[in-house]
């Protein structure tokens, strides 16, 4: 059974996260820490002690809520920013009031 101070920091590492991602990145750094903790018993340390130097080895769960943020969601931020310039783009060229909309039949001669 996990221990519930583990279950918060899993919630607050991925809290930053859509929900997807939150739910796979939380199963990762539970193996993570169950690795950890597993390690830690190797050393002699009883399950609740092994479980708090899991913890302590992972670090604080803010600093790594903003990397896996920044990990998770910076690409589907391009992605979305690429989507609104190329929707921009063919709205542009949809309104037919830039230059290369402007054809010879519609432009007259000057003498």
């Amino acid at each position: 059974m996990t221990p519930p101070a583990v279950q918060a920091y899993l919630r607050r590492a991925t809290r930053l996260l859509p929900p997807t991602a939150a739910r796979r990145v939380r199963a990762e750094l539970h193996g993570n820490l169950h690795q950890s903790m597993l390690d830690a018993r190797l050393r002699g340390l009883n399950e609740p002690d092994a479980w708090a130097a899991a913890l302590t080895e992972a670090g604080p769960a803010l600093p790594a809520a903003l990397h896996l943020a920044r990990t998770h969601t910076l690409g589907l931020a391009l992605r979305w920013l690429l989507a609104a310039g190329l929707l921009g783009g063919a709205a542009y060229a949809m309104q037919g009031t830039h230059p290369a909309a402007i054809t010879p039949a519609t432009t007259q001669a000057q003498p």
